[in-house]
């Protein structure tokens, strides 16, 4: 589109060292989803304060946009085992925190902070976790039901002194 600051300057034909082809297609990709399957129910679901059903997180997890926004790591190379294809056919080795960043940006449209959220922004920082710090079988079950989107998780911290106020916790 021409309309002025609605796309980064790399998309409006200025040269950039960041942004490559599969930065485009991943943005296209991504847009194209958010536009079809998410912009027509944002608002009503936003406002109502409904949590995502199965079938929402499960086509997220299809589409691959559960694990794109985690950014690069391990869950990237475990989706192509699943079937899950990254959007734009972005290879995992050249996925990078831009692609990620272009990926919120294009979530972020859709104007509902608290519609975005309950798609997983919990999980977000909850499922890295499974794919950093657990054995294979883990991964290989969790991760797979977390990246299709079959199971949902959180991150949960507590200590007796500070309760979930992670600053406060004591060494």
């Amino acid at each position: 589109t021409k309309v002025p600051f609605f796309e980064l300057p790399a998309f409006q034909g200025q040269n950039s060292p960041y942004y490559r082809e599969s930065h485009r297609n991943l943005l296209q990709a991504v847009r194209t989803f958010v536009q079809t399957e998410l912009e027509p129910i944002a608002e009503a679901q936003d406002l109502a304060g409904d949590y995502p059903e199965l079938e929402l997180r499960q086509k997220l997890g299809a589409a691959g946009m559960m694990a794109i926004r985690m950014g690069p790591g391990p869950w990237l190379k475990f989706v192509g085992m699943l079937g899950i294809k990254i959007p734009g056919d972005v290879q995992p080795d050249d996925f990078d925190y831009f692609h990620e960043m272009l990926t919120h940006l294009e979530f972020a449209r859709l104007g509902r902070p608290g519609f975005i959220d309950s798609l997983g922004a919990g999980w977000g920082i909850s499922a890295p976790a499974v794919f950093h710090f657990c054995n294979d079988q883990v991964r290989q079950t969790v991760g797979a039901q977390l990246l299709k989107g079959d199971k949902w998780s959180a991150l949960a911290i507590s200590e007796p002194f500070a309760g979930s106020d992670v600053a406060a916790l004591r060494a």
